[in-house]
């Protein structure tokens, strides 16, 4: 409702007459004359249906034509486009407030009148033309002839949070047909929806950052189900997610900043959704009309008016009790145009030095000094009574929180440092000493009498206090004493190393071989010890007497263990030989070290595991001119330490401490060397995701050649004078981390 007054001069009782017929008249709506040659809204109407619907009738001087209708989502409006029709209203805005509908404004341009209903939250509806009238029917109860449809209660325009507007039914053939996305002329971004069903009630709400639009029992077809990255478009509008939330669909919009405003509205079977640029300024300027005053507005002009008739307007104008003190005097001169009721009550007290108490629907106005001294006497009179109140022992029952902690809470004893800074006099003049103390500092919620104990074997509190500060403990313990989430940290510690080594050598002797002979100086056959016939003409065994030197040694020393050679002779002279023996070996050894330390723990607690061994060794000390040997121990264990917190969204942040040491194979007076590997730091996960907290790599290649100078390098035979290695040694650390929140009706089954 909007009420104009106006008048000056000293007020009296006609200044009150005035008024009254002023707010009489502003509630009547008056038929204006048909206007010549066209059809003309004269007037509106609106009456509650049963089931707490609603029904507005725009009624017109002729035949009435059907409207062009479409809505908004936010902030939640009906418009009706009614082409050829100009406003024969006597009121810009006509007040509504029941049922949902707040009020009802009609404008008139470009040859049309355009009705736009404001309501407190987006319903279904139904808009037809029957003669010389429009109907529009707001259901906010289910129809019986329909699918039943719920709207959510609200007291304000915008929708409670976690709560939103639905349909239940079965909702069969309710899906929607296209998502697409369009950049508008001035880099407005518009994601533009298309339902098959146009009644289909949407919920658009921000989140965080995002806005999400949820449309309930709606089929996504599969081919919809996509991520669509739009930020090429340049448009406020990063991503858009389109996903099935059990029989729902849900699409998430990700904006480029917080730099934008959006809006919606449908025209029939088209919903969309846009997202407009703002610059800091127009920000700036959105955040300050977002002002804590959302009464009816109203419009006050008078000059030199007492107070106490503007409390008696106000009271009359929003139904409120308004008790004024007898200190309350004054004139005030007042002109305030289209502004919040509250508002007005809020400037017209602090321009007079005076303060408001409500409790319930009364308002108590007085000077601010009066209610502060009356507040301070009740406060004191109460102080007076806690102290003459009875005392009285509760014993309360802790479910999964330890009583000490809770007593510590109640108790509220912190540590205060303190200094004192005294001078003290002496001959050379005045110095400063300055001692410090630490004193206890109570900051307990129960009363100077109260007290508390408690009984570790039942984990319970024993509380004496009076019977107000008693109800006070419960109700802190009620909020503290809750299950604690538990989260499973899993990790994962992968030690994997590649080795590779080839090496090809070479060695070139000259021998000399002797055989048994016959007095003719032929070869014979001679029987061997074990009764068998075999030809002694043996060259490599030292024993038969073969007698050889190396003139170029440079064979494989890898090939040593695995026996690959291969020999041949190139030159006999006598009783010499010329060999040559060609040595090569090829080592690959790959292995894989994996740990997987894992553990349980609540929030925001420390739990800690380790594996391993202690590895003892002896330390020699001198005591009275003799040794003393004592066997001390070293840690070599693999250690998870961590201390998880769950965040509001059901992430993880969690402070970590990973390692892993064990003996190494260097030797230092009998004890082992410790190879370490250990990681600190803070990561923030998702519940289930898996992070790899860090990694170290290591590399070596090495290329080593040995060779005769000048006969190693000739083409052809310089193989026999050199011999090649070639070592390709890798190896990798990589260390992960899995955390997961646990299912609390899970571990209580």
């Amino acid at each position: 409702m909007t009420m104009r007054v106006n008048g000056s001069g000293a007020w009296g009782l006609s200044g009150r007459i005035v008024v009254w017929v002023v707010v009489a008249l502003g509630l009547l709506w008056r038929t204006p004359v048909c206007g010549a040659g066209g059809l003309v809204l004269t007037s509106v109407e609106f009456s509650s249906l049963p089931g707490d619907n609603l029904q507005l009738v725009l009624n017109l001087n002729g035949p009435a034509v059907q409207p062009r209708v479409f809505n908004t989502e936010n902030p939640a409006r009906i418009a009706l486009d009614l082409p050829g029709v100009s406003n024969g209203l006597d009121k810009k805005s006509i007040p509504i407030n029941t049922a949902g509908a707040q009020s009802l404004q009609a404008v008139e341009s470009a040859g049309r009148t355009r009705v736009v209903l404001n309501l407190t939250n987006l319903v279904p509806y139904t808009a037809k033309a029957e003669g010389d009238r429009i109907l529009i029917t707001l259901q906010n109860a289910p129809p019986q002839s329909t699918a039943p449809v719920v709207r959510t209660p609200s007291s304000s325009s915008a929708p409670m949070p976690g709560v939103r507007s639905a349909y239940y039914g079965d909702g069969a053939g309710r899906r929607i047909e296209n998502v697409d996305f369009r950049r508008g002329e001035k880099g407005e971004g518009r994601l533009l929806i298309t339902l098959s069903d146009p009644n289909s009630v949407v919920d658009i709400k921000q989140q965080g950052r995002k806005v999400v639009i949820r449309l309930d029992e709606t089929e996504l077809p599969q081919k919809l189900a996509r991520r669509l990255d739009v930020i090429d478009f340049a448009t406020p509008v990063q991503l858009i997610e389109s996903a099935m939330d059990g029989s729902d669909t849900r699409l998430s919009v990700t904006p480029v900043s917080e730099e934008y405003d959006y809006s919606s509205y449908q025209t029939g079977k088209l919903l969309t959704v846009e997202f407009r640029p703002l610059t800091k300024l127009e920000k700036e300027e959105i955040k300050k009309k977002d002002f804590r005053y959302g009464g009816e507005k109203l419009t006050l002009n008078f000059q030199d008016i007492p107070v106490r008739s503007v409390l008696q307007i106000l009271a009359d104008f929003t139904n409120l009790n308004i008790v004024a003190s007898d200190t309350v005097q004054g004139n005030v001169t007042l002109r305030l145009e289209d502004v919040p009721w509250d508002q007005a009550l809020d400037l017209v007290l602090k321009s007079k030095s005076l303060g408001k108490r409500q409790e319930g629907n009364i308002i108590r106005v007085a000077p601010l000094d009066e209610l502060n001294k009356q507040e301070r006497d009740e406060l004191e009179a109460q102080k007076v009574v806690e102290e003459l109140e009875p005392l009285r022992t509760e014993m309360i029952q802790l479910n999964y929180t330890k009583a000490e902690e809770i007593k510590e809470i109640l108790v509220g004893t912190t540590k205060k440092t303190v200094e004192d800074t005294a001078s003290q006099s002496n001959i050379t003049g005045a110095k400063s000493l300055t001692s410090t103390a630490t004193l206890d500092v109570s900051q307990s919620i129960l009363s100077n009498r109260g007290n508390v104990t408690v009984d570790p074997r039942t984990n319970q509190l024993i509380v004496k206090d009076t019977s107000r500060n008693i109800e006070r403990v419960r109700e802190l313990v009620r909020q503290l004493d809750k299950q604690v989430r538990q989260v499973l940290i899993e990790s994962r510690i992968v030690i994997a190393e590649n080795n590779f080594t080839r090496e090809l050598g070479s060695r070139l002797s000259l021998n000399r071989s002797a055989f048994v002979k016959d007095t003719r100086g032929k070869e014979f056959f001679q029987t061997a010890p074990d009764g068998t016939t075999e030809e002694w003409q043996q060259r490599w065994s030292g024993n038969t007497g073969v007698s050889g030197d190396a003139l170029v040694n440079l064979a494989s020393t890898a090939a040593a263990a695995s026996g690959g050679y291969f020999g041949v002779t190139f030159l006999k002279v006598g009783d010499y030989l010329l060999d040559l023996e060609l040595s090569a070996a090829q080592i690959d050894g790959r292995s894989e070290t994996v740990a997987t330390p894992k553990l349980i723990t609540s929030d925001q607690t420390k739990a800690t595991i380790l594996q391993g061994q202690e590895i003892p060794y002896t330390v020699t000390s001198a005591a009275g001119g003799a040794a003393i040997a004592t066997v001390q121990f070293k840690l070599a264990v693999l250690k998870l330490e961590v201390t998880p917190h769950i965040t509001p969204d059901d992430n993880i942040l969690m402070d970590l401490f990973v390692q892993k040491d064990e003996p190494s194979s260097v030797l230092f007076n009998g004890v082992p060397a410790i190879l370490k590997r250990q990681i600190t730091t803070r990561a923030q996960v998702g519940n289930g995701d898996t992070v790899v907290l860090g990694g170290v790599y290591e590399g070596q290649q090495k290329n080593q050649t040995d060779k005769v100078p000048f006969l190693g390098d000739l083409p052809g035979v310089g193989f026999m004078f050199r011999k090649d290695r070639v070592d390709d040694n890798k190896k990798e650390l990589l260390i992960f981390i899995t955390p997961k929140i646990l299912d609390q009706t899970l571990s209580t089954r």
